[in-house]
């Protein structure tokens, strides 16, 4: 659902102050005690987070196209075909929306998760990361797998979340990774076509 209000500029701008607003009242409803600071130390937090996310997408693409092959590629296009919509505006949009759930699922969902239901954090980590991943689910069947993959990217945010104890810090790398992504999609799509 995620991935396809991310084609529309105008639902896309509508999700991110759903999810703000949504996150922030329940925020200070629930009396959750995450901050939004950002501090220099954090910087290395940051560095950390986009080499693990950039080495663990770049590994699962190459794991796949070696393990699966010809029927990973075929699904890898399609979904870079499903962000064809997509000029810049809605690539940023898109990737604002990211911040936004980050607000809403690190930073709600998976500390309420801790402070509430006792959870561990390795747990509600897992649990927020199945939801993140469902929440992400295309409506086109081959694409489904792609769901699960938002689900390890969903861990490892909440894991960077929780070894940082930062939500500025996951939600600069969730925006960033995804305007990123986009971006890759798009030229992607320019060199297929010639």
């Amino acid at each position: 659902m995620l991935f396809a209000v991310k084609n529309r500029l105008g639902l896309t701008l509508l999700m991110l102050t759903v999810f703000a607003a949504l996150a922030v009242g329940l925020h200070h409803w629930l009396e959750l005690t995450w901050s939004f600071a950002f501090h220099a130390e954090q910087l290395r937090d940051l560095l950390l987070g986009f080499l693990v996310m950039a080495a663990s997408d770049g590994s699962l693409h190459l794991l796949l196209q070696r393990v699966v092959g010809e029927s990973y590629l075929v699904r890898y296009r399609a979904l870079a075909g499903y962000f064809r919509m997509q000029g810049a505006p809605q690539m940023v949009a898109g990737g604002l929306l990211a911040g936004g759930e980050e607000l809403l699922f690190r930073g709600v969902m998976l500390q309420a998760l801790q402070t509430f239901a006792g959870l561990a954090a390795p747990w509600a980590v897992l649990v927020v990361a199945l939801v993140f991943g469902l929440a992400h689910l295309i409506p086109q069947r081959l694409l489904w797998p792609f769901a699960v993959w938002a689900v390890w990217e969903g861990v490892l945010l909440g894991g960077v979340f929780v070894l940082s104890g930062s939500l500025a810090v996951v939600v600069v790398l969730h925006v960033v990774h995804d305007i990123l992504g986009f971006a890759i999609f798009a030229h992607q799509r320019r060199r297929w076509a010639t």
